[in-house]
């Protein structure tokens, strides 16, 4: 098989969610691997920003987590009914139990890892709209969630390697789910 242009129907999921902390590169892997394997892509964040029409920033300032929270997890809901789609999903997306099960009843996950100390720096400079960042805190979060990313089907390791070489490992892994080897 040509792991650059793999057939769609070789694979086993329909559905594709990347996990991983703010910074760890959900979103630009994801565009570049459903672009690869022929499906869509959808980010939860930026499905979220567009509907309340506003900032993510400004969302937690002025409405809050829990409002934030709720309509990601409406989201998560709509798009776990669509098919051959690639869901980048927001670093706590995946860290309550109700979304978790979500993505794990219906589709594969994969953990972007890296860490927190150079998800900061990539996130401090990201003209990416984000939620305010505090060191101390973003390492307490970090810890706290962990334990939902390594539940994840398979792990990739992105810092120091370019997009395409992360999105040839999950092809790679994503083979080998295919034909029952892993």
């Amino acid at each position: 098989m040509n792991l650059s242009n793999p057939d769609s129907k070789t694979l086993t999921h329909s559905r594709i969610y990347l996990t991983g902390f703010m910074g760890a590169g959900k979103s630009t892997i994801g565009k570049i691997l459903a672009h690869r394997i022929g499906y869509r892509f959808y980010d939860t964040d930026h499905l979220v920003v567009k509907g309340f029409r506003k900032p993510m920033s400004s969302i937690f300032a002025e409405n809050g987590e829990v409002a934030f929270r709720k309509a990601e997890l409406m989201v998560l809901k709509e798009l776990a009914q669509r098919h051959q789609v690639i869901i980048s999903t927001g670093g706590g997306t995946l860290v309550r139990d109700e979304t978790f099960q979500i993505a794990r009843e219906t589709g594969l996950l994969i953990y972007l890892r890296a860490p927190v100390s150079d998800l900061y720096e990539r996130v401090i400079f990201s003209p990416k709209d984000r939620p305010q960042v505090d060191v101390p805190e973003e390492e307490a979060t970090f810890r706290q969630r962990r334990h939902y990313y390594e539940q994840a089907d398979f792990t990739v390791d992105t810092i120091h390697r370019k997009p395409d070489d992360v999105v040839q490992e999950i092809m790679w892994g994503l083979n080998l789910k295919a034909f029952g080897h892993a």
